[in-house]
């Protein structure tokens, strides 16, 4: 298959997923969790059957709460309480009534964030993944600073941050619908697996556009720069996805049977895998072959 002829097929199905999951964040918004929002989240194992109908009345009553109360009912009468952040005292004195007006119950977790802390992790997270960005475009536009000014080696690190903003805008839609159909939060594990992505992800693109560089030295008489891109794919494609399929193994055993509590970060970084294989091969070099057509034309 010649993946560069076929280049508007990929850039088409591209466009397609980050049309679409743009909008799903702008329908739906971010579902932040306690990492960035701040709060208090209980993790509480009633002693004697209790009912959400009846937690939602007493938070409901609640006058110190002003914000709504986040309530998932789990397993053997458990259920995972997310609050705003409020002092220890006011943690303790609700604690005492929800004990008394619903029932006595077992803390099997208690985690609190402070509302400053979580604002501060935000901006950290935004920073680090434009840092991360910045960095990427910056180190490939230096490390194929010696390729021919025709076609320009600012293309390459182009080309490198459009397939990487590919990755980080698809993951984050799907994770967003996650979020509005089945309560899933976005929280600095996710972050982590977002960060981990882009360096899989640009890893697999700068492999091919090595190869695309070592290429163009020993670019035969009447060769094209798109036969010598195609060239460069077909050589470097199957180590991409041998690569892949040796990530992705252990992360499906990891999703099959590893603990509940590392489920979505596994499944960030596996959909974050895929994505970022198939953006270094279909999406980043066939972008060089049609820059510098469109470039040509002008």
């Amino acid at each position: 298959m010649n993946i560069t002829a076929l280049r508007r097929i990929w850039f088409s199905i591209s466009a397609t997923l980050v049309v679409i999951s743009i909008i799903i964040v702008g329908m739906f918004g971010l579902n932040l969790g306690l990492d960035f929002t701040g709060g208090a989240r209980w993790d509480l194992k009633f002693s004697e059957p209790t009912t959400m109908q009846a937690l939602d009345t007493f938070f409901a009553d609640r006058e110190e709460l002003t914000q709504e109360v986040n309530i998932q009912a789990s397993t053997d009468n458990t259920y995972l309480i997310t609050i705003e952040d409020l002092p220890d005292t006011s943690i303790q004195s609700l604690s005492a009534a929800l004990e008394n007006q619903i029932g006595t119950f077992e803390q099997t977790s208690y985690r609190k964030v402070d509302a400053n802390i979580g604002q501060s992790f935000k901006q950290k997270s935004i920073l680090a993944i434009v840092a991360a960005l910045t960095g990427i475009i910056l180190f490939v536009a230096f490390a194929f600073r010696k390729i021919p000014a025709a076609i320009n080696p600012w293309r390459f690190g182009g080309v490198a941050i459009i397939a990487l903003l590919h990755d980080i805008i698809i993951v984050l839609g799907l994770f967003v619908l996650m979020g509005y159909l089945f309560d899933v939060e976005l929280d600095l594990a996710f972050i982590t697996a977002l960060l981990a992505t882009l360096g899989f992800s640009v890893n697999d693109t700068i492999v091919i556009l090595d190869r695309v560089r070592e290429n163009i030295r020993t670019q035969k008489a009447g060769e094209s720069f798109e036969d010598t891109v195609e060239k460069s794919i077909q050589q470097t494609l199957w180590r991409s996805l041998n690569t892949s399929v040796s990530t992705l193994l252990p992360l499906l055993a990891l999703l099959y049977f590893g603990a509940e509590s590392i489920f979505f970060f596994v499944l960030a970084l596996t959909v974050g895998i895929v994505i970022g294989t198939y953006s270094s091969i279909f999406l980043a070099a066939p972008m060089l072959v049609e820059w510098k057509k469109i470039a040509d034309k002008q």
